[in-house]
C-alpha cells in the first residue's frame, strides 16, 4: 500500500513538471477540448477521442448479468479519482474491502488488493506506469544478497485494450522454508487516457480453501487467467513436514503415549491433543477448567474425593452395574431367553423403566458369552484419563500419575489382545453408560466411534502404537 502511494505521488509529480515545461497542457488532456484533437494508443496508433462520460457507474446487478456473473467472493464497487477530479470508476473487487481516500484495499484469505485511479489522459502512460510500478516492487529482488529467489517476471501482457504483468518469486519463512511470493498489476484502460490501476498480492504463508475462489472469481470478471498467481502448495506439504518431525522430536516416551492412547477417543472429542498427558499444557487456566470439570462430572473436589473415585472405578465401575442388570434378567427368568422378541415384550412387561437399553445390553452380551467383565476397558480407561486430570488440577505430581497409570495400563494390557479389541469393550461399556440404542448417526456411541476412526485414520496416529509393547518407566 506504501509503494502504490508512492507511486502515484511520482505520477502526479512527473505529469506536473511535464506540464510546467510545455510538454503537454494537463487541462486540455483532461478536458479533451479542441478539434481534431487525438490521443496515442498503446500501439503508437492515433485515436479520435470521444467527448468524455465521466466514467459513470453502471448497476452492478446489470453490470453481471451481461456478463453472466455468479459472484460469492468478488463484487463491483467504485472508487474515486482521488487526485483528481473526483470522478467514479467502476471496479471488481473482493468482498469485504475497505474504500477510502481514492484507494480500495483489502486483505485475507493470503492476498492482499490495491485499486486505484490513474486518470493521465494518455493509454501509454498508464503503460509505462504499470511497468514503472512493477519495476519499483521488484527493485533489488534480482540482487546477489535479496531475500527473493526464482523470480519471474513476466512481459506486458495484453487483455484486449487491458495490459497487465506478473511476478512470481520465492521467499524463506522463519524455519527457511520457501513459499510462493505472487503479483498480478492490472491496468484496466478505460476511454480518454484514464484508467483504474490494481494489483493482486498472495503470499503462501496465509492462504486457505477459498483462496483460490477468490482468484478464479477475479479472473472471471477480468476474462484473464489468474492460475500463474496461485500457490502451487509446496510450502503447506513442507510446513507440515517440519511440524510433524518438531512434534516427533519432542514426543513423550511411547509408554506414555500409551496411556495417552487409552483415552484417546474423549480427549478427541474434545479438541485437544491426544500426545499431551490429559490432552493440554499444565497452566493455572487448565487446572480450574479442571477442577471445574470434575466437581461437575464426578462430584470430584479434592484429592482424597480423587482416589475414593479412582478406587471405585477399578473396583467395581459400570461393570458392576452390567452385573446387576444381568442378575435382575436372570431373577425375571428372561437372561436365558433365546428368542430376542419374545426377551424384548418380556422386559417391557417387567415394570422396569429406568435405563431400560442398560438391559438389552447386558443381555446380548450374555448370549454372545461375555460376562460383565468385557467392559472393564471403559473404566480403566477412564482411570488412566481421570490420572492425567488428576496431574493438570494438581491432585497428584506427574511423577505419581504415571506411576499410577502404568500399574493400571499392564492390567489393561493382559485383558485385551489389541487396540481394536479394547476399543470394542470400551465402547459397548460407553453405550452401556449411555443407555443408548445407537440408532441413529447422531447417538452418541457413533459419535464416540467416529473419533476413534479418525484417530485410526490419523498419521503417527494413537493406534500405530504396538498394543504389546512393554511398559515400563521412561519418566
Amino acid at each position: 500500500m506504501l509503494k502504490r502511494y508512492e507511486m502515484k505521488l511520482l505520477m502526479i509529480i512527473l505529469l506536473s513538471a511535464a506540464a510546467m515545461n510545455g510538454c503537454g497542457n494537463a487541462d486540455e488532456s483532461n478536458q479533451y477540448a479542441g478539434a481534431g484533437s487525438s490521443v496515442v494508443g498503446v500501439d503508437g496508433d492515433t485515436k479520435a477521442p470521444e467527448p468524455k462520460t465521466g466514467n459513470e457507474v453502471t448497476d452492478s446487478s446489470e453490470e453481471n448479468e451481461e456478463k453472466n456473473l455468479e459472484l460469492k467472493y468478488i463484487e463491483l464497487t467504485e472508487v474515486e479519482d482521488y487526485f483528481g477530479d473526483k470522478s467514479m470508476f467502476d471496479v471488481y473487487a473482493p468482498k469485504g474491502n475497505t474504500n477510502e481516500n481514492g484507494y480500495i484495499t483489502y486483505s485475507d484469505h493470503g492476498l492482499t488488493f490495491v485499486a486505484s485511479v490513474y486518470n493521465y489522459g494518455s493509454d501509454s502512460f498508464l503503460v509505462e506506469s504499470l511497468k514503472s510500478a512493477v519495476e519499483y516492487e521488484t527493485e533489488g529482488w534480482m540482487d546477489d544478497d535479496s531475500e527473493y529467489t526464482d523470480v519471474e517476471i513476466s512481459e506486458v501482457m495484453e487483455n484486449e485494450e487491458d495490459r497487465y504483468q506478473i511476478i512470481t518469486a520465492k521467499r524463506n519463512d522463519l524455519y527457511g522454508t520457501p513459499y510462493d511470493v505472487k503479483y498480478i498489476y492490472y491496468m484496466d484502460i478505460r476511454e480518454h487516457g484514464a484508467g483504474v490501476f490494481w494489483d493482486l498480492h498472495l503470499s503462501e504463508i496465509t492462504i486457505d480453501s477459498e483462496t483460490d475462489s477468490i482468484i478464479d472469481e477475479l479472473g472471471k470478471c477480468y476474462n484473464v487467467d489468474l492460475d500463474a498467481i496461485k500457490s502451487d502448495g509446496g510450502w503447506a506439504s513442507a510446513n507440515e513436514e517440519r511440524i510433524s518431525a518438531e512434534k516427533l522430536a519432542k514426543r513423550l516416551p511411547e509408554t506414555i503415549l500409551w496411556f495417552n492412547a487409552t483415552y484417546a477417543p474423549l480427549t478427541y472429542s474434545n479438541d485437544c491433543d491426544w500426545e499431551k498427558v490429559g490432552g493440554m499444557d499444565p497452566s493455572e487456566y487448565n487446572m480450574e477448567f479442571n477442577q471445574k470439570v470434575l466437581s461437575r462430572d464426578w462430584s470430584i473436589e479434592d484429592k482424597d474425593s480423587a482416589m475414593e473415585t479412582i478406587e471405585n472405578l477399578k473396583e467395581n465401575g459400570h461393570r458392576a452395574k452390567c452385573r446387576e442388570c444381568m442378575e435382575e434378567l436372570e431373577e425375571l427368568g428372561i437372561l436365558d431367553e433365546k428368542n430376542p422378541e419374545t426377551f424384548l415384550q418380556e422386559l417391557e412387561d417387567s415394570g422396569i423403566e429406568e435405563n431400560l437399553y442398560r438391559y438389552v445390553i447386558a443381555y446380548t452380551m450374555h448370549q454372545n458369552g461375555l460376562d460383565a467383565d468385557y467392559i472393564a476397558a471403559w473404566d480403566l480407561c477412564r482411570v488412566n484419563q481421570l490420572y492425567a486430570d488428576f496431574y493438570i488440577c494438581g491432585y497428584m505430581t506427574y511423577e505419581e500419575a504415571l506411576d499410577a497409570s502404568l500399574e493400571n495400563s499392564i492390567i489393561l494390557q493382559k485383558m485385551y489382545s489389541s487396540w481394536e479389541d479394547m476399543v470394542n469393550a470400551y465402547l459397548l461399556g460407553y453405550q452401556f453408560w449411555q443407555s443408548d440404542p445407537a440408532l441413529t448417526d447422531m447417538s452418541p456411541t457413533k459419535r464416540r466411534y467416529q473419533c476413534y476412526l479418525d484417530l485410526l485414520e490419523m498419521e503417527n496416529g494413537p493406534y500405530t502404537l504396538d498394543w504389546g509393547m512393554e511398559l515400563q518407566k521412561s519418566w
